[in-house]
This record gives C-alpha cells, structure tokens and sequence, in this order.
C-alpha cells in the first residue's frame, strides 16, 4: 500500500481521474482527513473533490503504471 497526493478541483478533472483509474483492476482509495472512499467511485469523489488536496491510496505493486496516468492530479511535493 502507498500513498499519493492529489488534487480534483473540478467536475471535468474528477470525471478524467475516475475514467483513468478505472481501468485498472487493483483496488484504490482516496481520503480526505478521516473520510476514506472508492477512487473507482464518481458519486464519491464528488461529496470530497474541493480545493483541498487529496490523498489516494493504491493497494498493489503496480504503482508506477498508475502514476504514469494519472501523473496531471498528482501534486508536485515541492511546491505544495
């Protein structure tokens, strides 16, 4: 399990981040402080999504080929 900072500030980039991690088959979460949801779930990212970073959770080996796609939430640690 490892953990990845995220941003969604909008309907459109929640929309392309559930789309993109959709295709894969491992499980993934986000979380918001103590609220933990399916980032396979739209209706989910939607009661969270703000202009608040995120925390996404991606739960198998498999990592760098999720970080490839969805590298455009990602927050650049430096400059968060």
């Amino acid at each position: 399990m490892k953990r990845y900072p995220i941003r969604l500030t909008n309907i459109e980039e929640a929309t392309a981040f559930v789309k993109t991690v959709s295709k894969f088959e491992c499980d993934m979460d986000i979380c918001r402080g103590s609220i933990i949801i399916d980032a396979k779930s739209f209706l989910g990212i939607m009661t969270i999504c703000s202009d608040t970073d995120l925390e996404l959770i991606i739960y198998n080996n498999h990592h760098d080929e999720v970080l490839e796609s969805i590298s455009e939430f990602l927050v650049d640690q430096k400059t968060a």
